[in-house]
């Protein structure tokens, strides 16, 4: 009788126990998953409709975001798409990777782009590290994909160890507030939703949903300065200084971050200041006012001026920071000196100058498409044209030089975006006489260097508006205008 109690009792305890299991991985999964929806609203990383490219290498990081994502897509209503690039110098292992990545997009209907680029021979071309080579396939992969998809934002796997090796790496290198702050949860259309998550807290998950994923050999090899410094110098600092050390970089980095904010707040305030003119292709500042400046202030405002003409600070080092600092203590006018990525820094009378190297453009042309963004690749601008009907003057802007509303019913056969040809004129608005685009470019001081890139719009007969300067008299909005043309102009975002 006894074993007979005992043995349902031990059934009982069995039943409790294994209830108990499952209920903690279902609350662990949970948690997880809550994490992660909170890092997304917290931060607005993502919004109701966005276009969400999954950067997905197969790897247990990527595999674990993909499948949060799928599972949050329902509750935030936006759209999934996955990006792979196959570097194929892992050989069959690079194609194991990429056929697995196929199958699971396919088993979850989540559109896949791959590509496939041998990252070694790419390196060589570039003459760069086969990092730094996988690394601008990637991007540049994540452009073209965005592009294809109408826009929307890329969402990379970096989690919490992988902030805690950049800190490293940077210190290493030597680095300031800026570099130790890291890698950010959002940065321009890049977003990290698991940046707070632990690779041991990935792998659990894995493992307890029975979630596959590959393994890249190479990342077990200390045959990469970032894999030393995971393989190698974090284990010996957790065994020798601090067990907690991936989490207390981590915790470094959120600081830094805030602190940066601040910082950047009142150099936006002081670069406002000096700041004289501005286009795509130069930034003008007010050498003596910047003279004024504490020199670590003048080394941010130029950084942020390097910022404003190149979109980021890539490749820009402190040596080329003191370079410029030194050109601006000379004040030597005529004296250029090169950055790097084709920008150079120059002093002319009173003007601190940062110039972009510009291309070649060709001539393009391009059909305009009504009541759709038209991209205009080789300037990278895009273009908006509605037309409406019009029962009031005071509706036509004729304010703002990147808008303009002109009479549609004098439009002749097509529209066309495109750049200037040789003897192209018009008739400026509130001008009798036609004038040659090249004399408008010389009346306001456009350079040489930045007229292939303005924007022309034309119909069959006439140019009908420059950017950015006067629409064609013969085309203004009157008093009998029925109808206008709009059209607005923007940046390429990718």
């Amino acid at each position: 009788m006894f074993i007979y109690i005992f043995n349902i009792l031990k059934k009982i305890f069995l039943k409790i126990k294994f209830c108990g299991i499952i209920y903690a991985i279902y609350a662990k999964r949970k948690k997880m998953y809550n994490l992660i929806k909170n890092n997304i609203f917290n931060m607005n990383l993502i919004n109701s409709g966005d276009n969400i490219l999954l950067a997905l290498s197969g790897g247990p990081d990527s595999v674990f975001l993909f499948h949060n994502l799928r599972k949050l897509r329902e509750t935030l209503s936006f759209n999934l798409y996955a990006s792979h690039i196959n570097h194929m110098y892992r050989g069959k292992d690079a194609m194991h990777d990429e056929e697995f990545v196929r199958k699971l997009c396919d088993k979850y209907g989540i559109k896949l782009f791959v590509k496939r680029k041998n990252a070694t021979e790419y390196a060589k071309e570039l003459k760069v590290t086969e990092e730094e080579a996988g690394r601008v396939l990637r991007y540049d992969f994540f452009k073209e994909n965005l592009k294809e998809v109408g826009g929307g934002k890329v969402a990379l796997a970096h989690n919490l160890n992988d902030q805690a090796e950049t800190v490293l790496q940077r210190i290493i290198r030597g680095t300031g507030i800026d570099g130790l702050s890291a890698m950010s949860f959002e940065k321009d259309n890049l977003i990290r939703p698991i940046l707070n998550v632990s690779r041991d807290e990935i792998m659990n998950y894995l493992h307890e949903n029975n979630y596959e994923y590959c393994i890249d050999i190479t990342n077990t090899q200390d045959i990469y300065g970032r894999n030393k410094i995971r393989l190698n110098l974090i284990p010996y600092l957790e065994q020798n200084f601090n067990p907690n050390i991936q989490s207390s970089l981590y915790r470094m980095s959120e600081t830094m971050e805030r602190d940066k904010k601040i910082i950047e707040k009142y150099i936006e305030v002081k670069f406002k200041e000096v700041l004289k003119d501005k286009s795509d292709l130069r930034i003008a500042m007010e050498l003596n006012l910047l003279k004024t400046f504490d020199i670590g202030e003048i080394a941010r405002i130029i950084r942020r001026g390097i910022e404003e003409l190149k979109g980021n600070t890539v490749n820009i080092e402190m040596k080329h920071i003191d370079n410029a600092i030194n050109l601006i203590s000379s004040g030597k006018t005529g004296k250029q000196l090169n950055l790097t990525d084709g920008f150079t820094i120059e002093i002319s009378y009173d003007n601190f100058i940062i110039n972009k190297t510009v291309e070649i453009v060709s001539d393009f042309e391009y059909n305009i498409v009504l009541n759709r963004i038209n991209h205009i690749d080789e300037i990278n601008k895009t273009l908006f044209a509605t037309v409406t009907d019009i029962e009031d003057m005071s509706e036509v802007n004729i304010k703002d030089k990147e808008i303009i509303s002109v009479d549609y019913d004098l439009i002749k056969g097509s529209l066309v975006a495109r750049n200037r040809r040789p003897g192209d004129s018009m008739i400026p608005c509130g001008m009798r006489g036609s004038k040659k685009i090249k004399d408008i470019f010389i009346d306001l001081k456009i350079p040489k260097e930045e007229r292939e890139s303005k924007l022309i719009i034309a119909d069959d007969e006439n140019i009908i508006w420059l950017e950015g300067y006067r629409i064609n008299d013969k085309y203004k909005v009157s008093a009998v205008t029925k109808k206008t043309l709009n059209i607005s102009m923007g940046r390429q975002h990718v």
